[in-house]
């Protein structure tokens, strides 16, 4: 299913670690869920995309329960709704300029995360979008 140009349920939903530990749920979100990841792609990634004119690796987005405690999730992530993606650059761009891309590109994010890394380049860029979006930008192990 295509939720926008670039972007498909199918990547939005997939993991290697649900599909190993048979976590069936994982394949088949529900209404509401499909509904908040169209919101993240129409809102956040495919506006980012066409701003950086690059493609972007979706690493997790949504997780069902069980993948989340498999992972090490914080039990209130927006992952479990569908609303975060955790994203890395691909091709010439670092993960540090893709998140200095969507801070310079205004996008209405909830929270955009710089997760671990070396202290220049995060691992991955956390971006979610929610009604709330309180635009919080935070730095985790950085």
């Amino acid at each position: 299913m295509q939720l926008t140009k670039n972007f498909t349920l199918e990547e939005m939903i997939r993991s290697s670690t649900a599909s190993r530990r048979g976590f069936n749920e994982q394949f088949k979100p529900g209404p509401e869920i499909i509904s908040n990841l169209q919101g993240l792609c129409t809102n956040i990634l495919q506006p980012l995309r066409d701003y950086i004119m690059m493609p972007i690796f979706v690493s997790s987005g949504y997780r069902c329960e069980q993948l989340n405690k498999a992972v090490g999730g914080v039990k209130n992530s927006q992952h479990l709704t569908g609303e975060a993606a955790d994203l890395q650059a691909v091709g010439a761009m670092e993960n540090c300029e893709l998140f200095e891309a969507i801070k310079k590109a205004k996008l209405p994010f909830d929270q955009l995360l710089w997760e671990f890394g070396d202290g220049q380049n995060p691992d991955w860029v956390h971006v979610s979008f929610s009604p709330q979006n309180r635009r919080q930008v935070l730095y985790i192990g950085r």
